[in-house]
């Protein structure tokens, strides 16, 4: 008769996997918890300029849309103002048809100038003072333009040469806050621009319908 081998027991390779989860979960939090490596800071201020960059192009975009839609609505109401049969009833509603007409007139304006308020190009660059940061970290400007052009070109390659990571982000730490500020400018800019819109495509509904109604008098 074989005698039966006992099952050798589990309790040393559990508490060795547990060991190794908690070493695990002890490594993944240091990581969390720890501050950047330059270059990983580098990365991460390249990533958030992008995402600055992206937002005011879409903001540009959605300005030349809302003004696709105002065209639009000046064509329409262009093509049903034009019909001659028209003009003989203009006198019926003169009073409230010419106020309507100088209130969609100030709101087009406006939206114009809400339009030309995204689109314009702005100018942020601030300043940083000397004492705000320790000198082997203070922006060595290499890379906003306003500042490349105060070197000759043998200085510009000689101040890259002796630039450090920390300058760099540092740099990229200022142009961002100037990104950001533009896209802030830009989105209330464009807020305003598309309550405009409303308003006009309200006033035009109405000038429509005044329109339609003194046709149907013939």
């Amino acid at each position: 008769m074989t005698d039966r081998l006992a099952p050798e027991p589990r309790d040393d390779d559990d508490e060795r996997r547990r060991e190794k989860q908690a070493r695990k979960r002890m490594k993944r939090l240091e990581l969390e918890a720890r501050t950047m490596e330059p270059w990983e800071r580098y990365r991460a201020l390249n990533d958030a300029m992008d995402e600055y960059y992206e937002m005011l192009d879409m903001a540009n975009r959605e300005a030349r849309f809302a003004l696709i839609i105002v065209g639009a609505l000046n064509a329409v109401l262009f093509v049903i103002g034009a019909r001659s049969n028209l003009f003989s009833l203009l006198h019926i509603a003169r009073p409230w048809l010419g106020l309507g007409l100088v209130a969609y007139g100030a709101v087009a304006v406006h939206l114009f100038l809400q339009a030309i308020e995204v689109l314009r190009p702005r100018k942020f660059h601030p300043r940083l003072p000397e004492s705000a940061i320790p000198a082997e970290r203070y922006p060595a400007g290499v890379r906003y333009y306003e500042d490349v052009i105060l070197r000759d070109v043998q200085g510009h390659c000689r101040a890259w040469d002796e630039v450090r990571v920390s300058q760099l982000n540092a740099e990229l730490a200022i142009q961002g806050h100037s990104l950001a500020l533009k896209v802030r400018a830009k989105h209330e800019a464009l807020r305003r621009l598309f309550t405009g819109l409303r308003l006009m495509t309200l006033l035009a509904t109405g000038l429509v319908m005044v329109l339609v109604f003194l046709a149907q008098l013939e």
